[in-house]
Formats: structure tokens, sequence, C-alpha cells
């Protein structure tokens, strides 16, 4: 795509749509970046964190409109938008009040006259790269600590949601943060080789596919620069034979179908005691049936459209091919709009080890089960996949969970609760799901380089 299109995926309508930056333009803006940096590395935390509670203040003043633009933009329903845009408020908040003290030096006197000081350092300009299935929580889980500690931030949005790039580029510039600290850029994939090899770039940081993350750690790799990978995911979502089903069901619904089911931390694979799974078909039947699809900006829709038109055709396409290895459709919603990028909501069983269903990321409102009769066969089943993002566990039985934990290939664990992100903790996966961590202090802390300052007084 040469130029970013901002396109309504209910109403099929052109929104806006914006010329790619020149060479020119590029490098005026590392040279602002690197300008901006300098000086912003000066500023006290505390300073930097006037700017931060003031661009919270604005998210929290600003949500309704804002997160109207991410509905036309990209199909999510006006709910989770809003959801979306408080949810940014709290990053601001969070590195705001705790920065000062995840990064305070620690001194330690080894001998009598010899102390060591292990002190943090901005790295400069990171590059950040970014998906659209989060418009503005995606660009502010990064940005925020990056520019908190000291670097500047050139974003490179994804394609497709412009407008929602350029409202929160606006919204920094009114919260006074100084011109170069963090500049939007709408680029190509060819002009962002470039750019991680410049340089005037000291880190990197990619929220996208495993296929955009093997490209980008190559080149930065080569040019030997920190970066962060947050990829995708298929997580599991396991249903131990003591579980209370009518307990949790709202909870799997929600965990699959959220953001019309366009989520990296959605549980896709569910892995259900055999004991279980008639109930379990029949409970989510009942929920899938009363779920409402229609325009995102309406109350009553509960599943909008997807945020593009290749990306309902790839989804089908896996569906299809799943279905043609052996695949049974347990449920798939009729009577879908006439118009929009909508995909039903599907449930699959049945599914063969090496199709798409089962070795994919299904971005989407698809849903796939997976028996199991031992403990030891969920646990295989949940690490049968190239990612490792997240993992829940439902079960009465703590030490079970605990157990099961212990043995789950990926970053986050919850134990009944549904996979999520906050602020406080630490977020990332292993596997070809990434590496590096955002949030929590380790977030702030992956974009500064760690000095050791041995002192002999």
């Amino acid at each position: 795509m040469q130029i970013y299109q901002s396109i309504n995926p209910y109403t099929e309508a052109l929104i806006a749509e914006f010329q790619l930056c020149n060479d020119d333009e590029i490098k005026t803006a590392l040279v602002q970046a690197k300008k901006a940096q300098k000086a912003w590395a000066s500023v006290s935390l505390e300073s930097r964190a006037i700017f931060l509670f003031q661009l919270a203040d604005l998210l929290k003043k600003e949500a309704n409109r804002l997160a109207e633009i991410a509905s036309k933009e990209m199909g999510k329903t006006l709910e989770h938008a809003k959801a979306e845009i408080l949810k940014s408020a709290t990053v601001c908040n969070y590195y705001a009040i705790n920065a000062s003290s995840i990064l305070k030096a620690e001194t330690e006197l080894i001998e009598p006259q010899l102390s060591i000081e292990k002190i943090y350092e901005p790295m400069g300009t990171v590059l950040g790269i970014y998906p659209w299935n989060f418009p503005f929580w995606q660009i502010i889980r990064s940005a925020i600590p990056a520019v908190m500690g000291g670097n500047a931030v050139l974003i490179k949005p994804a394609p497709n949601v412009p407008m929602s790039s350029l409202a929160l580029q606006l919204l920094f510039d009114k919260a006074g943060f100084p011109p170069g600290v963090l500049q939007t850029l709408f680029v190509s994939n060819a002009q962002i080789a470039e750019l991680i090899t410049n340089p005037n770039i000291s880190a990197i940081t990619l929220t996208g596919s495993n296929k955009a993350g093997a490209a980008v750690a190559t080149l930065a790799g080569k040019a030997i620069k920190p970066l962060v990978l947050e990829l995708g995911g298929s997580d599991p979502f396991i249903i131990c034979e003591d579980a209370d089903l009518e307990a949790i069901i709202a909870h799997a619904v929600f965990s699959r179908f959220q953001n019309n089911g366009q989520s990296c931390v959605a549980a896709k694979r569910f892995i259900v005691h055999e004991s279980l799974v008639a109930q379990f078909e029949q409970l989510l039947i009942q929920k899938l049936q009363q779920m409402n699809y229609g325009d995102p900006l309406l109350t009553s829709t509960d599943i909008g459209p997807l945020a593009r038109k290749d990306l309902k055709e790839l989804l089908a396409q896996q569906v299809n091919q799943s279905l043609l290895m052996g695949a049974e459709v347990v449920y798939q919603h009729n009577n879908m709009p006439d118009k929009g990028f909508f995909y039903p909501a599907t449930v699959l069983k049945a599914i063969h080890k090496n199709s798409p269903a089962y070795t994919e990321e299904l971005f989407g409102p698809v849903l796939s089960i997976f028996p199991f009769q031992t403990i030891e066969q969920a646990i295989d089943l949940a690490n049968d996949t190239v990612y490792g993002l997240g993992c829940s566990i439902w079960t009465k039985n703590i030490e079970l969970g605990k157990s099961i934990s212990n043995q789950i290939a990926c970053g986050m664990v919850y134990i009944n609760q549904l996979v999520k992100s906050d602020v406080r903790f630490p977020f990332g996966g292993c596997k070809q799901s990434g590496f590096g961590k955002e949030l929590g202090p380790e977030g702030l802390k992956a974009f500064c380089v760690l000095k050791t300052r041995w002192i002999n007084a």
C-alpha cells in the first residue's frame, strides 16, 4: 500500500487518504528527533511527568470523540473503543507517578571506599511500528514509557488507521510535549527498512505479525539495535473437568469475540475436558445467538465488521481450508448485514492437526474447540503451537492451575481469569509471539540503557 487510506469497514466508504512522507521529510524528522531528544533527556522525570498527566486528562476528556474515530476507521464497537481510550490514560498516569521510583539509581558499597551505582539513561530515538487493531492503546503503551525514559519516538502507524494516529499526535501536541519528541510518519515498508538501519535510530519496537517481526528483527540484528517484539498469539483457554461452565461462559465469549475477534491476546483455542464439551457448545451457541451485528457506533451492536476486506477474505480462506481438511462447524451465525466487512461468529471442532485452524492465528470471530481426556493432553495441546503469548486456565483447584501454568510455554498465565494487559505488570510472550516486555517497570526499562558506574572514593 503506497498511500495511507482510512476506509470505514462498515460502510466501505473512503474517509480520507494521505500520501507517504518523502525522503526529505523523513530526514527532517530524524534531525528534529535527535535535537529534541537531547534537550528532553535533560528534563527531570518530575517535569516529564507533567506532560503525561496533561495527556491523560486530554484522553479522558476527549474519549467519546476519539472512540468514534477508532470505530469508524477500524470497526470496533464504540463501547470497546472508549474503553481503549480510557485504558490508555492509565498508562500515562502510571508512568508519571512511578517512573522516578522505577528508574531510581541503585547504590551498593562493596568495599570501604568502593561503591557501585546502577543508573538508567535514555537510548535516543525509538522507532515504533504499530498495528491497527488498537490504534490508540498500542501506540500509547510503548511510546509513553519510551518518552518518559527520556527518548524521542517516531511512530509508524498501520496504513488503514491514519486518522486515529493523527488524532493522537494532535493530543500529544496539545498536551505540550516539545516539538520533535514524538512524531508520526506515514512511511512504506521500504522506508521503514531504511529507518531501522539509520544510525539516528537507537531502538525499535514492533507490534504485529510474526512475519513482520522476523523481517524487522533481521534488520535490527544486522544493525545491532535493541528490539521489543509483541507479535501474534493463539492463546489456549483450558477448561478443566471441575470448572463451572455457567460461571465462565461469559468470560469465554468476551475473551474470543472482543474487538470483533481481532486481538492478539484473545483466546483462540478452547481446550475443554471431554465431559464438558457438549455443555460448553450448548452454552456457547446460546450466547452467540443473542449477539447483534451492525453499525459499531450503535450501542446495540455486539460485533462489528473486520477492519479490512482482505482480512475478511484471509479469515474465510483459513476456515474453508480447515473445513476441507475435516473440521466441523458447530455453529455459524446467519443473517449477516448486507454491507461491510463482516465475518460471522463461527465455532469449529474436529480440527485436523495440520489445518490453518490448528497451526495459524485466526484473527477474527472464529472459536476452535479441542477436547482432552487428561491434564497431560491439555498441556500438550496448549503447547503445540509456534506462539507463546498468554494462556488462561479455569479450575476450582488452584494448585492444579499452578501446576498446569508451570508447564505452559508462554509469557503470561491467568488462572480463573481471561488474558488481559494491565499497565502495572509486564506484558509479552515467548516463541514466535516475540520477546521483550511492555508495561510495568520492565516496559520503562526496556527503552533505557542500564549503566554501571564504579566510584572509588
